[in-house]
């Protein structure tokens, strides 16, 4: 994978996680975050703060990622935060209806924190893929009725796809 072209960068400081999203956060990077932020839950981290001050575009398989972790944070106490969101990434986020839910700091600076990329390939197959972004798209479906409106259709051809083919 080229360095210039890497999607996020971590750093930790006890049980906080800093997640800087670089360029454009999609289904294609997807399964890296994913996979990284499950980890971290596992490992003990409680607060996951997401900086997308240099986002250039997100989708909302990314967006659904944030909301469905967000949900598994809460659940043991912890939370997911978006941080120094850009002007266009907050349009997106409140499109959705991301920022009901999900606190966004608006702050000039993270953490001075030493950041590394994140390379961790998960090995998704097309299937987990698949799986993914359908879970992606059911959290964002589920936060009001114009989200459901608006993926219900891509969410039904997703599940007669995921029917076709087994999940390994």
């Amino acid at each position: 994978m080229n360095a210039t072209k890497l999607s996020f960068h971590v750093a930790s400081s006890n049980d906080t996680i800093y997640v800087r999203a670089i360029g454009i956060c999609s289904m294609k990077n997807a399964p890296v975050l994913d996979a990284f932020l499950a980890r971290s839950r596992d490992d003990g981290a409680r607060t996951i703060c997401i900086d997308l001050s240099e986002v250039t575009g997100m989708d909302s398989t990314f967006m659904g990622l944030m909301v469905g972790h967000s949900h598994d944070y809460t659940e043991i106490g912890g939370r997911l935060v978006v941080v120094r969101p850009s002007d266009k990434s907050l349009a997106l986020l409140q499109l959705l209806g991301l920022t009901e839910i999900l606190p966004v700091l608006v702050c000039s600076e993270c953490p001075a924190a030493t950041f590394i990329p994140l390379t961790d390939d998960p090995g998704f197959s097309q299937a987990q893929r698949a799986d993914l972004i359908r879970r992606a798209h059911q959290s964002l479906a589920g936060l009001n009725e114009a989200n459901r409106t608006k993926f219900e259709p891509f969410l039904k051809a997703l599940e007669q796809d995921l029917a076709k083919r087994p999940l390994g």
